[in-house]
Parts: structure tokens; C-alpha cells; sequence
């Protein structure tokens, strides 16, 4: 495997399938590039090279992030970017479309959040209580509450419960204050 590069992603860098993936392809002589969330992880001594995509606060530990997996996502494809023009077989007009995108991303991000939900029909509905200070969202099936709770443990960094019923899902936050 010496003509082979290996493009190992993990976001905690500890995932005990991947660094034995990783340890099997370098001992028959592959390369090894990390993209990878924790810095100083077991990942990142394994390799040969390393894609950073966290900011060092490394809180992301044994969670589902949507941000890391996206960050994973946009580090793979500047990665591919960079090996098609070190191959010869870069696109300089869809490289740069790509590039362009993703400087853009920041800023549709922030005008889709700043939308408020107007149609009757939002599969959810927030409500507090005033006594205890916990939201509640509840949504039209289980599944919908599910990703409100992997959203709201990401924002929150702190575990969410989701308790259903039958005609109901409920996702609940206390309130920080």
C-alpha cells in the first residue's frame, strides 16, 4: 500500500475501529492523513498529517455533532481540492465556485436562523415553564424530537432529555441562566 493514501475521519480521534484501521494500512506502508475534531488525540500521533477542525475547546466527546460532521465535510473537500491540483486535474472554475460557497456559508447560516417559523403547519411548538424555567418543544412524531434533543445537548453541552407519547414527542432544556 505505499502508493496508497488513506483519509482517516474521526471527530474525537479515539475511535478504537479507526485507529486500529489506521495502524493495520500504515503497517503495510499507506499514508495517512487525519481529519480529526480533538487535537492531541491518538488519531493525530497515528498519522502523517492532520486537518484540525475544532477550536481547541475539544468539548465535542461522545455526541452526535452536526457542526463537527459538517466541519469533517468541508475539511474533505479542501482536502480534495488540494490533491486534484496536486494531481494536475484541478477545475479552477469549480474550485473556485467550491471556495466561494463556503466563505458564503456563514453568512446564509445566520439569515436562515434569523427566520422565524410562520406556518401553521411547524412540526414545532416551544413553550416554558414559568414555576420551573424548562422549555419544552413539542413536535408531531418521535423522530423530530429526537434532533431537537441533539441540538438543543449541542448547544446546551449538557444531556437533553426526550420523553414521548403516544400522540406527542417532547424534547426538554432547562433554561441556562
Amino acid at each position: 500500500m505505499r502508493d496508497t493514501l488513506i483519509v482517516a475521519v474521526s471527530q474525537s480521534g479515539t475511535t478504537t475501529d479507526t485507529n486500529r484501521t489506521v495502524d493495520l494500512v500504515r503497517g503495510r506502508g499507506a499514508a495517512v492523513i487525519a481529519i480529526v475534531n480533538r487535537r492531541g488525540s491518538d488519531l493525530t500521533d497515528k498519522a502523517d498529517g492532520v486537518i484540525y477542525t475544532s477550536d481547541g475547546r475539544d468539548v465535542e466527546m461522545s455526541v452526535a455533532s452536526t457542526k463537527a460532521f459538517y466541519a469533517q465535510c468541508a475539511a474533505g473537500q479542501l482536502l480534495a481540492l488540494a490533491l486534484a491540483r496536486v494531481a494536475g486535474v484541478a477545475d479552477d472554475h469549480l474550485e473556485h465556485e467550491l471556495l466561494q460557497a463556503l466563505l458564503d456559508l456563514r453568512r446564509r447560516c445566520r439569515r436562515c436562523c434569523s427566520r422565524t417559523p410562520r406556518s401553521p403547519r411547524s412540526p414545532v411548538r416551544w413553550r416554558r415553564n414559568a414555576a420551573t424555567g424548562r422549555w419544552s418543544a413539542t413536535g408531531r412524531n418521535r423522530v423530530a424530537a429526537a434532533e431537537i434533543r441533539i441540538k438543543l445537548s449541542e448547544l446546551c453541552y449538557k444531556s437533553i432529555a426526550c420523553d414521548a407519547t403516544r400522540t406527542r414527542s417532547t424534547s426538554i432544556c432547562r433554561r441556562n441562566r
